[in-house]
């Protein structure tokens, strides 16, 4: 097939943008992902000057159509709001800019051959732009395009994120290559192409063994109040008390081993309000069932007393059993990054909270008559983290719990796309996970990533329902980002290839 119609490059990478943004969700056609990079790639080919700007308009189209919500956060002013998606579109769309650079030279010099290296590379951009210290955001990644599609998001059990990232890579250089070839090539191509799905069917099909010898099973339930957020801090705590003690009594199963509240469910300090304590532990001693509650925590930091996200989790017998702070704060949403070099930057007033982050990673722990559930509490954010997942399955966790509150974003796509990241970390490390959201979306979801049960946005409503305690050891669980380091690794290598060889050959 002939690609030399006349189509500007810039008009190419904005179709690549506009693709590859209708793939996640909440919109979710993510097979547009499976050609979404082609009019990108062609794109390149063509006589440029750079190649940054291209990579950098199909950036910013996607990562807008992505990240749009952050200039609706009602928790901030709304200039901040909109200053702060802006200057993070333009520095992730930045980072495409410089692929796209860096792979123009690389076609320079190889020539065709040079689209094998598209998926080390973006897989390697990509992978190492979303784990920058305090500043890591690893969001509007590729694996988020295939959030509807259940084998693909298999992979992730081996490889993370980024396996799924190769994977739809691959597949566009396939299609493009099958598209281009001879019609003999053609075939050999769709050959590679079905066995290219027969991958992630193939571990699909393997995922279902952990079902196998009927696993230990738990009875959780999630309790969404659909509380405005400001409304609730202004309210003070006794409202949202009301609606969360309501909505448990109300929708309370027996059976039910695990009642959990979103974050921040109590808006005060609740350790220091005895009012409140003694009433969630005479509800969970009344329903004899332990709670996990979000809520506040107040802790001394030279001379000032400083606010921290907390979960709580609430026993039937003793209460306030143990307490777990968040420790990886939205980067100047919760906290100013690098106050451990510079403190000052801790009194710039950006709208955020400016929390203190959690020093440990708690394991809370429900005893059975046979055997005892155990899991962390990740606390909103944390949730699209995965070594913070990681780190708690290889102490012990055999159930993941998410709190969060979305209520700051309203009915916009970022409730679907972090409740997506979230289900995430259970196919990586094979846990089921139940996940409170203030405003929703809360969900009960298994071992493969599978919603078992969720509810609507902006529902006040609980949800209850069985999940498998599995405690096996994935591979991303046990070595963590090794596919992203090998990858990273050959495309490494080529570039070195390229800068000693071909560049020697040219001098």
């Amino acid at each position: 097939m002939n690609f030399s119609f006349k189509i500007p490059p810039l008009l190419l990478s904005l179709i690549s943008g506009i693709l590859l943004a209708v793939a996640v969700p909440p919109v979710n056609l993510y097979y547009l992902a499976w050609v979404g990079l082609i009019p990108l790639l062609i794109a390149l080919e063509k006589p440029l000057k750079s190649g940054f700007s291209e990579g950098f308009v199909a950036g910013l189209v996607f990562n807008t159509g992505t990240l749009y919500w952050l200039a609706f956060n009602s928790g901030t002013y709304p200039v901040v709001a909109a200053l702060t998606m802006f200057v993070l579109v333009v520095v992730i769309s930045s980072f495409w800019g410089l692929a796209a650079w860096l792979f123009r030279r690389i076609y320079n010099h190889l020539g065709q051959i040079s689209w094998i290296v598209v998926p080390f590379s973006w897989t390697a951009w990509e992978g190492w732009q979303s784990n920058m210290g305090e500043l890591s955001f690893p969001w509007s990644v590729l694996a988020l395009t295939q959030t509807a599609y259940e084998p693909a998001l298999q992979i992730m059990e081996f490889t993370g994120m980024s396996g799924v990232t190769f994977w739809v890579v691959s597949l566009n250089v396939l299609v493009l290559f099958t598209l281009r070839k001879p019609i003999f090539v053609k075939r050999i191509l769709l050959v590679g192409i079905v066995l290219w799905f027969v991958i992630p069917f193939g571990i699909l099909q393997h995922s279902y063994k952990y079902y196998e010898g009927n696993p230990p099973i738990t009875k959780l339930m999630a309790v969404q109040g659909s509380l405005d957020p400001l409304a609730k801090w202004k309210g003070g705590a006794r409202h949202s008390w009301d609606v969360y003690d309501s909505l448990s009594r109300e929708g309370f199963e027996s059976g039910t081993e695990i009642i959990i509240w979103p974050e921040t469910a109590l808006p005060t300090v609740l350790i220091e309000r005895s009012f409140y304590t003694n009433s969630i532990s005479q509800l969970a001693r009344e329903l004899n069932t332990p709670i996990i509650t979000g809520s506040s925590a107040l802790r001394q930091f030279d001379d000032d007393l400083k606010p921290m996200n907390v979960a709580y989790l609430v026993s039937p017998d003793h209460g306030i059993e143990d307490v777990y702070s968040k420790q990886i704060l939205v980067p100047f949403g919760e906290r100013v990054p690098f106050q451990w070099i510079f403190p000052q930057l801790g009194n710039l007033n950006l709208g955020q909270a400016e929390f203190l982050p959690g020093l440990r990673q708690s394991i809370f722990e429900v005893k059975r008559e046979l055997d005892t559930v155990r899991f962390s509490s990740l606390i909103c954010y944390e949730s699209i983290i995965p070594r913070q997942t990681r780190k708690a399955v290889k102490n012990g966790a055999n159930l993941l719990v998410t709190i969060s509150n979305d209520a700051w974003y309203g009915k916009t796509s970022e409730a679907h796309q972090i409740a997506a990241l979230s289900r995430f970390r259970c196919i990586e490390t094979r846990r089921s996970m139940v996940r409170a959201s203030n405003t929703g979306i809360s969900f009960l979801a298994d071992p493969l990533g599978r919603i078992i049960r969720k509810t609507e946005l902006l529902e006040p409503v609980s949800i209850t329902g069985f999940l498998p305690l599995i405690e096996v050891e994935t591979i991303y669980v046990k070595y963590g980002d090794w596919f992203l380091t090998v990858v990273s690794l050959i495309f490494g290598s080529i570039l070195i290839y390229i800068s000693v060889v071909k560049m020697g050959k040219a001098q």
